[in-house]
């Protein structure tokens, strides 16, 4: 584990640097491919600025409603210890929530800016998962978001870590989710090339990333996710997008070509 980095006498944190590494990497590889979706670099750069302020709320938001019970539960204890107030506020964040976030903002800047949101979210989609590996990597680093109690072969020890337990062997499902999201991330550059109808891609990732995020819930071994019948809010979320994702695929194009027309 390695929380932070010191450099230059500096200490950066490795989560928050490894999502701005992975937001560069992804938003630059955007910009090459722009020019297939008929996209300015000014666009796309500009929409992803309204995409990460959106990514930030929905994250923060979807947090606070995950631990809603517990702050009804230990509401004095939150407001007493400032340190523990600080924390909810600054630290924390659910990717569900940030990736529908995310999404708002490009809409809001796409209906602003008389752009195709369709052709965007299909740019945008495959850089999605590639920024999502290098963030999930920034998790391990960090030590939160861990995996299940684990005594077979790769599992980890962290010491020292306020998010993890300590000396107790995990699954590193952080390292395994963004392998998954790395492999996925490839597929979908190369799937984009193929597929004509617009809005393919997009409910492509949605499909995969709503199963993927699904199963993987069962080897997390954090708690702070809010659970209601069984099931986290995350998963409650895979299931009610995986039909979205299955809409987008098989019927987004004509409203996508619509858009398209209307925009031209």
């Amino acid at each position: 584990m390695l929380p932070r980095l010191q450099l230059f006498g500096i200490n950066i944190a490795m989560y928050g640097l490894m999502i701005l590494i992975g937001t560069f990497v992804g938003i630059s590889i955007a910009v090459l491919r722009g020019k297939k979706y008929n996209l300015g670099r000014d666009d796309i750069m500009f929409s992803s600025c309204y995409a990460g302020i959106g990514l930030i709320v929905g994250a923060k938001l979807l947090f606070i409603i995950t631990i809603i019970p517990s702050l009804f539960t230990n509401g004095e204890l939150y407001f007493s210890d400032h340190k523990l107030f600080l924390s909810v506020l600054f630290t924390g964040f659910v990717f569900y929530g940030g990736l529908i976030g995310a999404f708002i903002g490009y809409y809001i800047y796409c209906r602003q800016f008389h752009i195709p949101f369709i052709a965007m979210l299909d740019l945008i989609t495959p850089s999605i998962p590639l920024i999502h590996a290098f963030g999930r990597i920034g998790c391990f680093f960090a030590g939160c978001c861990y995996g299940i109690t684990y005594h077979g072969a790769f599992h980890v020890i962290f010491h020292q870590s306020i998010s993890a337990p300590n000396g107790v062997p995990l699954l590193p499902i952080q390292l395994i989710e963004s392998g998954i999201n790395l492999l996925v991330s490839i597929g979908l550059f190369i799937s984009s090339k193929r597929l004509r109808k617009p809005g393919q891609i997009f409910g492509i990732y949605i499909i995969y990333y709503a199963i993927m995020r699904f199963v993987i819930e069962f080897y997390r071994g954090d708690v702070a996710r809010g659970i209601f019948f069984g099931f986290s809010t995350s998963q409650w979320i895979s299931l009610i997008l995986i039909p979205i994702g299955l809409w987008c695929y098989f019927s987004l194009s004509k409203k996508a070509m619509k858009d398209i027309t209307t925009f031209s």
